[in-house]
């Protein structure tokens, strides 16, 4: 989908009440800011309407989406601050980033559970690395991660899919689910069949979507010293879980 610029993006985000202008501030404070005691982090939540769906879906429960493009978080912050005060949300906010930082915004396992939805998938194999299922970048996750913490994955791309499936178990995270082509029932209540943007324009053109949930190491939540690649994945968050699978 084309993402078209935005005037004056900066000055939007910085009158939104729910962006967060200073993340560093907030580290470890997450949960009372949005009076919840679990936190979901999307990486690159677009214009946020996964964010938005989740966050009303399951409204005990925090929703932290991070995108990096200012223009389309614009879009997102925007359709949330045009709520009407008995629609409006509590226990979301935004975050202008790159993933990279995400260790400086979260205290190690402040965060329970993480969705990556139709992420760029860099096909290219000399861009390997900047995938976010890259092992540069679950190092960083393992650090935000609770113990246990569950990674959410969505994607149309059979390069980023299969890629996901060798690399997270390489460094001990355990897959606890998988499908090639992913068709939630129409019943089915979970937050990962909540529907993103790309989702329902892929599925209108019949490309099949893949899915995985993994867990976390044991050693998640600690920081990156203390925390070796390969490590034994630990024990089941499933109380959380459960709700989200």
């Amino acid at each position: 989908m084309r993402n078209h610029f935005v005037r004056n993006n900066a000055e939007i985000l910085a009158a939104s009440s729910y962006v967060i202008q200073d993340p560093p501030a907030l580290r470890g404070h997450y949960r009372e800011r949005l009076g919840a005691p679990r936190l979901n982090l999307e990486i690159g939540t677009g214009k946020g309407r996964f964010l938005t769906d989740a966050a009303r879906a399951v409204p005990s429960e925090g929703w932290i989406g991070v995108e990096r493009i200012g223009s389309v978080l614009c879009k997102a912050a925007g359709a949330l601050d045009r709520l009407i005060p008995a629609a409006a949300l509590h226990n979301i906010c935004l975050i202008r980033s790159e993933a990279e930082d995400l260790p400086d915004y979260f205290e190690p396992g402040e965060i329970d559970a993480l969705y990556l939805n139709f992420s760029d998938p860099w096909p290219k194999a000399k861009h390997a690395k900047r995938r976010l299922t890259s092992a540069r970048f679950l190092s960083l996750y393992e650090r935000i991660l609770a113990p246990g913490g569950i990674l959410y994955l969505k994607t149309d791309s059979d390069i980023l899919y299969s890629f996901s499936l060798e690399e997270l178990p390489a460094r001990g995270w355990t897959i606890l689910a998988s499908e090639d082509d992913y068709r939630p029932d129409a019943g089915d209540t979970s937050v990962q069949a909540i529907p993103t943007e790309y989702e329902l324009q892929f599925r209108k053109e019949g490309r099949p979507i893949h899915m995985l949930r993994a867990q976390c190491p044991a050693s998640a939540g600690q920081p990156e010293a203390d925390h070796p690649a390969g490590s034994t994945p630990g024990r089941t968050n499933e109380e959380g879980a459960a709700a989200h699978a």
